[in-house]
């Protein structure tokens, strides 16, 4: 999930804008994908949503009570495992076979190519941003700190956050409503509604409002969810392009922040 480092109403336009670029990047590079549908049972679409609002309940509790039940290694079981042993059940296949449906499979040079030039791209964009401000950043100590924040992403929330919500839940949609926008739609306004009970009870510009938690959620988290849900769609349903993307948008921000904060 992101972290909240700017004042409140910047950071909307800054996240949407790097957001709406993101989309138009991807929209551009990946022109052209194959679309696969398989066949997708109601045991399992009800089991997507069951266990996704299975998840919300244990994160308000988390968050209300401070209590230590969901963190990045409790993702690993609620996010990765226990949906993923599910899945296999429901389905009845090996976890092998799931995994690469899910999108868990090998890149091709191409899709390389054009993940490396989406991020290269990003990230150009958002440090020109930056140093067109009246605050200009130190782009070496944000290079600097950048690599030791994308491996943190990267095997954290980018990857727990992208198993489910595009390997799973999104997937699961676009195999069942065969209408892939309408399915990153929704799976991104879920992934937005994700971030609830983090911005209402622990995000500082946000806590106890309701209206400013939900505002800043279906805008900056949900417009978030949006591009990952578009690049997953468009690499041929490839889980490790949204995982990698993921991880490099949130790396960007915290090497940002951290170089703003001036820590080490």
């Amino acid at each position: 999930m992101k972290k909240v480092i700017f004042k409140q109403g910047s950071k909307e336009v800054f996240s949407i804008f790097f957001d709406i670029v993101l989309i138009v990047l991807i929209l551009v590079i990946y022109r052209k994908q194959r679309t696969e549908f398989t066949k997708v049972s109601k045991t399992e679409i009800i089991f997507c949503l069951s266990w996704y609002l299975f998840y919300m309940i244990l994160a308000i509790i988390s968050c209300a009570l401070s209590v230590n039940i969901i963190n990045e290694a409790a993702n690993w079981l609620f996010l990765v495992l226990f949906p993923l042993l599910i899945i296999v059940r429901l389905r009845k296949e090996n976890v092998i076979k799931t995994l690469k449906e899910i999108g868990l499979k090998c890149m091709d040079l191409q899709q390389v190519i054009k993940i490396l030039l989406v991020c290269m791209i990003y990230i150009s964009v958002i440090i020109l941003v930056f140093c067109l401000g009246d605050e200009k950043p130190n782009i070496l100590k944000m290079m600097a700190k950048f690599p030791m924040h994308f491996c943190y992403m990267l095997f954290t929330a980018a990857f727990t956050e992208e198993f489910f919500f595009r390997g799973i839940v999104q997937n699961c949609m676009m195999n069942a409503l065969k209408r892939p926008y309408i399915a990153i739609l929704l799976a991104s306004v879920l992934f937005g509604l994700y971030h609830f009970p983090f911005a209402f009870y622990l995000w500082e510009e946000t806590a106890g409002s309701i209206v400013k938690s939900l505002k800043l959620i279906m805008t900056s988290q949900a417009v978030s969810g949006c591009a990952l849900g578009f690049i997953y769609y468009k690499s041929n349903k490839n889980l490790w392009s949204s995982i990698i993307l993921h991880a490099l948008a949130n790396a960007a921000i915290m090497s940002l922040s951290a170089v703003f904060s001036g820590s080490i």
